[in-house]
């Protein structure tokens, strides 16, 4: 009788130790789900601000419609990435560029991340108006509300 106790506790034991390596590795997969949406979307926006920024230097010739298209999808885009660092992305640097001090100022993260909506929105606006001057502003605004996030809360 001894012996069934002592394989049926081990069986017991054994599915809840499977049933909680299984629960963590969900665990872990969800986090680097919502790292890779994130790390996603600010590909993205870097992508398009890419493009802006060439043409605001004058590497590459301007091209408004181009320039309206771009300051567009980075007003639409900077609103993603930002739900990648809440649920299962909360707290989850490791091996990325984001910095523990995201969570550690969590308020302080989300009046960043609102900056860049607001500046990609306004950006958009003055691209609409085809005037350089008012663009170059905008730009160089919405990219330091980037440098802003980026000195506190990224890896560089």
């Amino acid at each position: 009788m001894k012996g069934k106790f002592n394989k049926l506790l081990a069986s017991g034991l054994t599915v809840l130790l499977l049933s909680s390596a299984t629960s963590a590795l969900a665990q872990s997969d969800e986090a680097q789900d919502a790292i890779e949406y994130r790390q996603s979307a600010l590909q993205l926006i870097r992508a398009n601000f890419g493009v802006m920024a060439d043409m605001v230097r004058g590497d590459v010739e301007f091209d408004a419609a181009v320039f309206a298209q771009k300051s567009k999808n980075l007003s639409h885009l900077a609103h993603i990435p930002w739900d990648g660092f809440t649920g299962a992305g909360a707290n989850t640097s490791e091996g990325t560029d984001a910095l523990p001090e995201i969570w550690e100022d969590w308020s302080d993260f989300e009046q960043k991340a609102q900056a860049l909506v607001d500046a990609s929105a306004e950006l958009a606006l003055a691209a609409e108006d085809d005037n350089m001057g008012q663009i170059r502003a905008k730009f160089m605004a919405t990219v330091q509300t980037c440098r802003e996030c980026h000195n506190n809360y990224r890896a560089d």
